[in-house]
């Protein structure tokens, strides 16, 4: 059992190996999340006053493939404007699984890719603007 107290400014928490920890749902140093009850051995009862400290759920990030897949039947053009090997080029995406397979982009400029319009423009590294994408039907 763990006694959990206030301290002089009033936050509760609780003594491990010398340190006041205020929030159980991370290791000591704050770097790791973890699972109070089984790191520092709490009831669900001795939980209850830091309840306000329990990290949402993480979102299970999709495959970059996954993401691939939503793409299909959709049409780009894409222009290198400065900075790549070969710019400046533009180039037509008619199968865009095999393009994205094999020129690899950050997942969140695929999901933004996903959402487009047809005739929408979007800039894949807004600060250098080395790469615009268009979607075309």
């Amino acid at each position: 059992m763990v006694k959990i107290f206030t301290d002089q400014i009033g936050k509760k928490g609780f003594i491990v190996d010398g340190i006041f920890i205020t929030n159980p749902y991370y290791r000591e140093d704050l770097q790791v999340e973890v699972d109070p009850i089984e790191y520092y051995g709490l009831t669900p009862s001795e939980l209850t006053p830091f309840k306000n400290f329990k990290p949402e759920p993480k979102e299970i990030e999709p495959k970059y493939e996954d993401l691939i897949k939503k793409l299909k039947g959709m049409k780009f053009f894409i222009v290198r404007w400065c900075g790549d090997e070969s710019s400046p080029c533009s180039q037509n995406v008619e199968d865009p699984i095999k393009f994205f397979n094999e020129f690899i982009y950050d997942n969140d400029t695929i999901k933004d890719l996903a959402e487009m319009e047809v005739g929408q423009r979007y800039n894949v590294d807004e600060m250098m603007q080395d790469i615009e994408i268009l979607r075309y039907d």
